[in-house]
């Protein structure tokens, strides 16, 4: 970070994973300082497979990975989550400082603008969350083990729970929040931009990157739920809901990347045009009967050199915050699920 810029609040799974202590042992910890969160998620992980599980098989049971081994992408895409979280806020605020906003934005440090979904907002969420898995729990499904107690009273609403919210509005702040925020700023192109982007190729690179973490973890879901299928594992086999899900979150990821893509590509085409129009009236003032080309002559020639210079750097700066071979790289991670989807759906 080369400025002193703070649009971060509270992280809901750190904030939880401080309030169970791992923030002191995340310090106490000898070596390399490990972030609170992420052994907040480890200890859980080894407490459910290591020692709730090996009780339920030493007891009866059956230990879920030799019922299910596709499980172990389930852990992994939470690990996944954990990272994604933390990679696209301190991008974010990478981003926020790359495209020097304090300089574009008048008085900045007292302004309004606000890149991240409140924390307020974050909370209410989380708690209405946990209200209904509480309810589906205690009414629906039931608590017919102690093991299955810890998972669904514990596990899902203090661990899965503040992930899965934390990563959708960090996700949604870097897709819709963020590109509105720049679009109604006073904010101006930077057209000396030596990447041709207007000042904005951080932001593009962002929205691709973000977009990548989704498009993984809908990998990694689609990996989970087909996964029996494949290891010719029993039970549960993918059917119509799985389907209509797995399409609608990528059709969700799609709209999301085509909104902030296409939001900014607005506020960019209306900046360029905005410039133009102030150059064109400059080359009216420049010259003596402007509309007709074999009278007219140039009355300030060194103001019209100068406008025809200027004009140039605006016509030549692009209207996106993408290259060539970043588009071809979305396109590829929007086309790629929904690809692998209907293929495996055919063989089955």
């Amino acid at each position: 970070m080369t400025e002193d810029i703070d649009i971060t609040n509270k992280n809901l799974v750190d904030y939880i994973a401080t309030i169970f202590g791992f923030a002191k042992l995340s310090q106490a910890l000898p070596g390399k300082n490990i972030r609170a969160s992420y052994l907040f998620v480890g200890f859980f992980s080894f407490l459910d497979l290591a020692i709730l599980q090996v009780y339920t098989h030493l007891t009866g049971g059956t230990h879920i990975f030799f019922k299910s081994p596709n499980v172990a992408i389930a852990y992994a895409t939470v690990i996944l989550g954990v990272f994604g979280i933390e990679y696209m806020s301190t991008s974010l605020e990478e981003t926020i400082s790359a495209i020097r906003v304090h300089e574009r934005i008048e008085n900045y440090e007292n302004s309004e603008t606000a890149w991240l979904i409140s924390w307020k907002t974050k909370f209410l969420i989380y708690i209405i969350g946990v209200l209904i898995l509480y309810a589906h729990a205690i009414f629906n499904v039931g608590i017919p083990s102690q093991v299955t107690a810890i998972n669904l009273l514990f596990t899902w609403e203090f661990v899965l729970l503040p992930i899965i919210v934390e990563f959708t509005l960090t996700y949604v702040s870097i897709h819709i929040r963020l590109p509105r925020q720049i679009k109604n700023t006073d904010m101006n192109m930077f057209f000396y931009d030596p990447r041709n982007m207007g000042g904005f190729a951080a932001v593009g690179t962002l929205l691709k990157r973000s977009y990548y973490l989704y498009t993984v973890a809908l990998l990694m879901f689609f990996i989970y739920t087909y996964g029996r299928v494949f290891l010719s594992v029993g039970g549960y086999e993918p059917g119509l809901f799985d389907l209509i899900f797995f399409s609608l979150a990528w059709f969700v990821g799609l709209l999301s990347i085509a909104h902030s893509m296409y939001t900014i590509h607005q506020f960019m085409s209306n900046r360029k045009e905005a410039r133009i129009r102030e150059i064109e009236d400059e080359l009216h003032d420049a010259l003596d009967n402007p509309y007709d080309i074999n009278n007219s002559s140039v009355d300030k020639p060194e103001k019209l050199k100068d406008a025809q210079r200027r004009l140039e750097q605006v016509k030549g700066t692009r209207v996106y915050p993408a290259t060539f071979t970043m588009w071809s790289q979305i396109i590829i991670s929007v086309v790629l699920p929904q690809l692998l989807q209907l293929t495996v759906q055919a063989t089955l």
